[in-house]
């Protein structure tokens, strides 16, 4: 069957904000070497339609602020030629798109129609079920660091440490 991302024109790698999970973040750093902070970010929380199970709170001055990991940039800083230059060991999220967790397609993915429809006939990435065991665990890891009450670096270092004692790529 045709790869339905061979018609795309790489429209969500532009235009959304990628939300990632420390594993993800791990992943890449290992296979690229390259340092967190270089290709990763904690966005601060602006999205309409987002997990809460995923939001991290970090404290400054005694005040909450929360965030989300994310990918640093817009477009995507791994998009070259409008195709993915890390598609073997990409965010899983990136992976599944356009289905979400349960495996459904995305009723507003920005997909061409005919991808659109490929995807509908493909079904879910074969990803899916790492997927969801990887985004379980990130969910508890983020559970921990909001009980801890700590700042946005420390977070990252929090994020890091445990995602690569916990070991799921």
């Amino acid at each position: 069957m045709l790869n339905p991302c061979s018609a795309c024109s790489a429209d969500c790698c532009k235009n959304y904000v990628i939300t990632i999970t420390s594993f993800d973040a791990v992943r890449i750093m290992e296979r690229t070497g390259k340092g967190f902070s270089e290709f990763a970010v904690l966005e601060p929380l602006r999205l309409l339609n987002f997990d809460n199970d995923t939001v991290l709170e970090c404290y400054r001055g005694g005040l909450r602020y929360d965030y989300v990991l994310a990918l640093r940039s817009h477009h995507c800083l791994f998009l070259k030629r409008d195709r993915c230059s890390i598609r073997s060991f990409a965010p899983l999220v990136c992976r599944i798109y356009p289905h979400t967790e349960s495996g459904q397609v995305i009723g507003g993915a920005r997909c061409p129609m005919a991808a659109n429809a490929l995807f509908r006939l493909k079904g879910a990435d074969r990803s899916l079920p790492n997927y969801r065991k990887q985004l379980g665990e990130y969910r508890k890891l983020v559970a921990e660091w909001n009980r801890k009450r700590g700042t946005v670096a420390e977070c990252a270092r929090f994020l890091v440490s445990r995602s690569r004692k916990i070991g799921i790529f």
